[in-house]
């Protein structure tokens, strides 16, 4: 039986530049308290740099979610740099608590679960700094209730059988789809021997310039990489951002650690943290002797290869 859809609340704290002070709405008081704390470790974490404020006011918004691969609950919301009309800079933060009904579906397809909530969350957190005085857009959002429905495997098989290699490679323009895929595997193979339930640096993954596909794309990345943590409990933290002007998923695997969400706001630690594929020619000496990976390698030089056939393939070959 389907589970329907279900209407969460938007709760909401932070700073804004038409406020004196801190505020924050009367819902998920507990919930905020949790991330309040979160990102005054990532404001801790920054402010040891003497040039934070500059890349902190060069941070685009962003959306972001935390799930785990066993939880029953995830937390997700959008994310603003902002300050008081003192110039105190704390960022902008909107939030809710979704019910998950099986974690281990949940996970791969969280980024178009999420989407019409990110997509909402960033055009009312719009209207709230957009506005000279924001009380109407504030009420607005405290009363607002967006519907999260978790059936999307129709849509994403479809995007998986009308896309090949080739398209997926067109819609991220200068990253090798071939090579990020072997990454990943490559990657993430000695996490599922090893029953490792954390991993200390993020990857970053390359997503398209429109909204829609964006989405799938991202659903396309987690769902390579879920089956390696489904045996180990982990938590992970999910950002949809601009790096560099390119959109971008970054995965961390350690839950709310602070230097994920630090290492997105300033770019000069990111080596420390980050694992991107921009540069991957190391994939193609690291599979010299594995006969199996380099069967792989040669179907995924198939621009006409289509996505479900990339994935299966990719599943038999690496899970």
């Amino acid at each position: 039986m389907k589970r329907g859809a279900q209407a969460v609340r938007i709760g909401y704290f932070g700073k804004l530049p038409t406020r004196a002070d801190f505020i924050k709405s009367a819902d998920n008081v507990a919930l905020a308290g949790l991330l309040d704390d979160w990102l005054a470790e990532v404001m801790n974490v920054l402010s040891a740099d003497p040039r934070w404020k500059l890349k902190y006011d060069a941070m685009q918004p962003l959306s972001f979610a935390f799930v785990g691969t066993r939880s029953r609950r995830a937390i997700a919301g959008s994310l603003a740099a902002s300050s008081d009309s003192s110039q105190r800079r704390y960022p902008f933060l909107t939030m809710t608590a979704i019910e998950v009904a099986t974690p281990a579906t949940f996970l791969p397809r969280s980024p178009l679960i999420l989407a019409p909530l990110w997509d909402e969350l960033n055009l009312r957190g719009a209207e709230v700094f957009s506005a000279a005085d924001p009380d109407a857009a504030l009420q607005a959002l405290s009363t607002a209730r967006i519907d999260i429905d978790e059936q999307h495997d129709e849509a994403f098989l479809d995007f998986l059988d009308c896309h090949n290699i080739g398209a997926l490679e067109a819609l991220l323009s200068s990253a090798s789809v071939r090579r990020t895929i072997l990454a990943i595997g490559l990657l993430l193979q000695p996490v599922r021997r090893s029953g490792a339930e954390r991993l200390d640096k993020s990857l970053v993954l390359p997503l398209p310039q429109a909204g829609r596909q964006r989405y799938l794309v991202a659903a396309f990345w987690l769902d390579l990489i879920a089956p390696f943590l489904q045996p180990s409990d982990f938590e992970l933290s999910l950002f949809v951002a601009e790096l560099a002007g390119r959109p971008s998923l970054i995965i961390g695997f350690g839950g709310a650690a602070s230097e994920t969400l630090a290492a997105i706001i300033d770019p000069q630690s990111a080596a420390d943290h980050q694992i991107s594929f921009d540069y991957a020619g190391w994939v193609d000496e690291l599979i010299a002797g594995d006969p199996d990976v380099q069967k792989l390698s040669a179907y995924l030089e198939q621009g006409q290869l289509s996505l479900r056939s990339a994935q299966a393939l990719f599943h038999e070959t690496f899970v």
